[in-house]
C-alpha cells in the first residue's frame, strides 16, 4: 500500500543527496565576476516588495499569520481533508514533547539529521502552540531553538545542515516572537548571523562548489532556509538579510531557469522534486507572506507547469516513474499544496487526495511541509478536487520526458507511460536513455530498477578497467560497473554489448496526443553512436489497449549491430512459443515481436547476474530479444505488448 516505506525511501533519497557531495554537477554564473568581497556580483531583485512590513511589531509574518491561523481553526471543522493535515502535524508535536534535548553530532560528516530533526520538532510545535495556545509546545520549542543555537557552529561544510537550521530557528523565531524570552530571540539573531549569514555572505556566486551557483535542490534548499531566517530577523540585523535576500532571488532566478526549464520537467528525478521543490514554495510563500512580493520568480514559465510534470510522474500502480537515483515508492508532495493555490489549479492535487486516503500523509518523516498544506489548503474546497483534463505531457529541456495517462480513474482502463530521453552524465544519473515504465491492468509491466544507495558501494574497491566511484559520470567510471545504473538492465536497448555513450544526448523528436495512440518517439542515435549509423525508438500507447515499442536500427557501413532489447518487468516472464508470457497478479499480457526486413529473432528470459556489489532485485525480472543488423543494412523491431 502507499503508507508503507515513506520514511524508508525519503532516508534513501537524503544520502544519496549527501553522499554525491552537491547532489548536482550543473553550475551557473548568477551575476558575472568576483566584486572582491567573495559574493560576486549580485543584481538586486525585481519587483514591489514592502519592506515597511518587516517590524518587531509585525510578527509572525512568515508563511502564516495570524489572519492564516484564523481561518485554519474555522476551515478544519468543516473540512475532513484539512483536519487530517491539522492532526498529523498536532500528532508528531505531541511526540516532540517527550523527546530529548538536540545534541550536536556528526555523522558521516553531516549534521543533517539533527538539523531536520530541528526543523521538523520546531515548526510542529510552534504550529500547535499558535493553534492551540499549549504552553507545552511553546516550551518545547523555546527549548529546541535554545539547544541549537547554542551548537559550536551550524557545520557549514556541508551547507544543507546550515540551510535546514535557518529555516528552523527563523520558523520558531517569527511565530513564536511574541512569546519568546528576550534572550532566546538575541541567542537566535546570533546565531542565524554568526552561523550562517556570516559564511553565506562570503561564498562567491561564482564558486563552483558553492550552493548559489548550483542548478539542483541545493540552490533551494539552503537560499531557502536564509531566506525565511533573513526575513525572520531582518529588523535586528537589517544590512545582512537584506544582502541575504538579494543574493538568494538573484541566485534562485537562475536557477529555476536551469532546473525547471521551459516545462517544468525536474532534471534529478521524481524524490528530488519533491526536496527541492518543497524549499521552493516554502521560500515563495515566506515571501509573499512577509513582503508582498516573490520578485516574479514564481513567473518562471517551467515553475508554473511543473505541479503537472510531477502528477503524470506517478503511475495506477502506487509507483512513480523513478528515473535517476529515485526509488519507485510514491511520496506525498506538500509543495503541490502551493502550487494549487499559487495557479488556481486545485486538479494538481488529485493524487495528493488519493495519498491523504491512503495514510501515507501519516506515515511521511517530513511534517514540516505541512504547514504548505494547511496554509495553502485552507483557500479552496479540498472536497471537491477535480481530475486533470489532459492526458500527455511533454517534457523538455536536460533530461526530457514523454509522460501519458490514458484516464485519471485508478481503474484498468487507466494506463500511465513514461519515456524518458536525456543523458547520462548528470546528476544523478543513469544509463537509460530510452527507458520506458508501463503500468497496466494493475501491474508495473515496464519498469525500473531504481536508485542504489552510494553508502552500500563505499566498501568495494573499484574493479579493474573503472575509475572513479559510484558519484563518478565518465565513461569509464565505476559507476557503469554498478548493475542499477547500466543501459543492460534498463527497459532500452543496447548494441554491441557497449554501455551508452554517457557524455551522448538525446531528445524527444515528436510527441503522439491521439486518442488511439498516445507516446513519443526518441533519438537515440548519439547515445548508441559508436556502434550504428542511426537509432530512434517510439513507444506507445494504441487503443489504449496495447504497448507498442518500435526501434529502428541503421548499422553502420563497416560494422553489424548486435541488438540487446530488455525491458525490466515486475510481471514473471516466461517464453511461450513466438511470445513471451507475461504473467501478472490479475491477468497475463503478451510480448510479441516483429520486423520489417527479416532480421532474426531470439526471445530471452535475461539472468539478472549481480556483482558482489550489487544490491539485490526482488520481485523483477528481465526479458527481452536479441538479433543482429547486418553491417550498412537497417531493421525496424516492433515489439506489441497486449491482453490478448
Amino acid at each position: 500500500m502507499l503508507n508503507t516505506t515513506a520514511r524508508i525511501i525519503f532516508s534513501c533519497i537524503c544520502t544519496i543527496l549527501l553522499l554525491t557531495g552537491c547532489s548536482g554537477k550543473e553550475h551557473f554564473t548568477p551575476g558575472g565576476g568576483n566584486t572582491g568581497g567573495g559574493s560576486g556580483t549580485v543584481t538586486p531583485p525585481s519587483g514591489s516588495a514592502d519592506w515597511t512590513q518587516l517590524t518587531a511589531s509585525n510578527h509572525p509574518r512568515i508563511i502564516m499569520t495570524d489572519a492564516d491561523v484564523e481561518v485554519i481553526k474555522q476551515k478544519i471543522e468543516t473540512d475532513a481533508n484539512l483536519k487530517k493535515m491539522h492532526d498529523y502535524i498536532i500528532q508528531y508535536a505531541d511526540r516532540s514533547l517527550t523527546m530529548s534535548d538536540l545534541e550536536y553530532k556528526i555523522e558521516s560528516n553531516r549534521l543533517l539529521a539533527v538539523s531536520q530533526e530541528a526543523g521538523e520538532r520546531i515548526t510542529a510545535c510552534s504550529y500547535a502552540f499558535r493553534m492551540t495556545g499549549d504552553t507545552r509546545y511553546l516550551e518545547r520549542a523555546e527549548k529546541d531553538m535554545q539547544s541549537v543555537c547554542a551548537f559550536p557552529d551550524w557545520h557549514t561544510a556541508h551547507w544543507l545542515d546550515t540551510g535546514e537550521l535557518c529555516f528552523a530557528v527563523g520558523i520558531g523565531y517569527d511565530w513564536l516572537y511574541n512569546n519568546l524570552s528576550a534572550q532566546t530571540r538575541r541567542q537566535a539573531e546570533t546565531a542565524i548571523s554568526s552561523m550562517a549569514f556570516k559564511s553565506a555572505l562570503q561564498i562567491s556566486v561564482d564558486n563552483p562548489n558553492g550552493f548559489y551557483s548550483m542548478a539542483s535542490n541545493w540552490n533551494q534548499v539552503c537560499n531557502g532556509g536564509l531566506v525565511v531566517a533573513a526575513l525572520a530577523i531582518y529588523e535586528a540585523n537589517e544590512d545582512e538579510s537584506r544582502q541575504i535576500i538579494d543574493k538568494a532571488v538573484s541566485t534562485n532566478r537562475t536557477a529555476m531557469q536551469e532546473i525547471y526549464g521551459t516545462d517544468g520537467n525536474y532534471p534529478e528525478g521524481y524524490g528530488y522534486w519533491g526536496y527541492g521543490t518543497d524549499y521552493e514554495c516554502l521560500m515563495l510563500s515566506a515571501m509573499e507572506s512577509a513582503l508582498k512580493s516573490d520578485f516574479s520568480l514564481s513567473t518562471n514559465e517551467g515553475f508554473r507547469k511543473t505541479g503537472k510534470y510531477i502528477m503524470y510522474m506517478e503511475g495506477t500502480t502506487d509507483r512513480c516513474f523513478n528515473y535517476s537515483d529515485c526509488a519507485s515508492t510514491l511520496i506525498p508532495f506538500p509543495a503541490l499544496w502551493y502550487l494549487a493555490d499559487k495557479f488556481d489549479d486545485t486538479s494538481l492535487l488529485h493524487n495528493e487526495i488519493r495519498k491523504l486516503d491512503s495514510g501515507l500523509y501519516s506515515s511521511y518523516s517530513s511534517k514540516k511541509y505541512y504547514i504548505l498544506c494547511v496554509v495553502h489548503g485552507s483557500r479552496f474546497d479540498l472536497g471537491d478536487i477535480p481530475a486533470p483534463q489532459e492526458h500527455v505531457y511533454r517534457g523538455d529541456g536536460i533530461n526530457p520526458v514523454c509522460l501519458v495517462r490514458t484516464d485519471w480513474t485508478f481503474s484498468d482502463t487507466d494506463k500511465m507511460l513514461g519515456i524518458k530521453a536525456g543523458r547520462a552524465d548528470y546528476s544523478h544519473g543513469h544509463m537509460d536513455v530510452g527507458s520506458f515504465v508501463y503500468d497496466a491492468y494493475g501491474m508495473r509491466v515496464s519498469a525500473d530498477l531504481g536508485l542504489q544507495s552510494y553508502s552500500s558501494l563505499e566498501s568495494y574497491p573499484v574493479p579493474p578497467g573503472y575509475v572513479g566511484d559510484a558519484g563518478d559520470f565518465g565513461q569509464q567510471a565505476f559507476r557503469w560497473a554498478v548493475f542499477r545504473y547500466n543501459n543492460y538492465n534498463h527497459s532500452t536497448i543496447t548494441l554491441n554489448n557497449a554501455l551508452h555513450k554517457a557524455s551522448g544526448r538525446a531528445q524527444i523528436t515528436k510527441v503522439y496526443d491521439g486518442q488511439d495512440r498516445m507516446g513519443a518517439t526518441v533519438d537515440m542515435s548519439d547515445i548508441l553512436s559508436e556502434d550504428c549509423a542511426d537509432a530512434e525508438r517510439t513507444v506507445t500507447i494504441e487503443n489504449n489497449t496495447d504497448l507498442v515499442v518500435v526501434d529502428k536500427i541503421e548499422a553502420m557501413y563497416n560494422k553489424p549491430a548486435d541488438v540487446r532489447w530488455t525491458m525490466v518487468t515486475t510481471a514473471q516472464p516466461r517464453i511461450d512459443g513466438n511470445r513471451i508470457v507475461l504473467q501478472g497478479t490479475e491477468r497475463n499480457l503478451y510480448l510479441t515481436v516483429s520486423t520489417e526486413n527479416g532480421a532474426t529473432v531470439e526471445l530471452k528470459v535475461f539472468d539478472m547476474t549481480l556483482n558482489d556489489w550489487d544490491q539485490a532485485n526482488p520481485g523483477y525480472y528481465e526479458a527481452g530479444f536479441t538479433s543482429r543488423v547486418t553491417s550498412g543494412k537497417s531493421e525496424t523491431f516492433t515489439v506489441r505488448i497486449s491482453p490478448e
